[in-house]
C-alpha cells in the first residue's frame, strides 16, 4: 500500500480525519484522543489550512469514565 500524500510504502496507516487520505507516520502533523478509543488524526496538507486546523483544535475531549 501507498502513502496517498507522499507516495512511500506503508504496512500501518491511519487516516485523515479532514481530508479523507490514508496517510503515513511521518506525514501525520497531530493527532489526539477524543474518547477512549477514538483518534483524531491531520495530515501535514490540512494543517496548512486554517478551517481544518481551527476544527482540528475545538474537538472536545471526552473523559472516559
Amino acid at each position: 500500500m501507498r502513502c496517498e500524500r507522499c507516495g512511500s510504502d506503508i504496512h500501518i496507516y491511519d487516516t485523515c480525519n479532514y481530508c479523507g487520505k490514508k496517510i503515513c507516520n511521518n506525514c501525520i502533523k497531530s493527532s489526539k484522543r477524543v474518547s477512549g478509543t477514538e483518534r483524531a488524526f491531520i495530515c501535514k496538507s490540512c494543517w496548512s489550512s486554517m478551517k481544518s486546523r481551527r476544527t482540528y483544535k475545538r474537538v472536545l475531549i471526552k473523559a472516559a469514565y
